[in-house]
């Protein structure tokens, strides 16, 4: 059987009315002040004990992303 490099399929093109796809908008990163004040939240839920600064940071950067 002989091999065709031409497609039996009808090749269907976009018209000049459909619009193209337009990639699903992205929510904006949350800004400094937002991560800060959930960030600062979590301080003040552990007894505002020192050492976790960071770890507060992250997880509030990620929890706010995450929206």
């Amino acid at each position: 059987m002989p091999h065709s490099c031409v497609s039996t399929r009808p090749h269907r093109m976009r018209t000049a009315y459909e619009p193209l796809r337009q990639p699903r908008p992205q929510a904006p990163p949350p800004v400094h002040a937002e991560i800060a004040r959930l960030a600062y939240s979590y301080w003040e839920a552990r007894g505002r004990k020192h050492g976790s600064a960071l770890e507060d940071w992250l997880r509030a950067e990620r929890e706010l992303s995450a929206r």
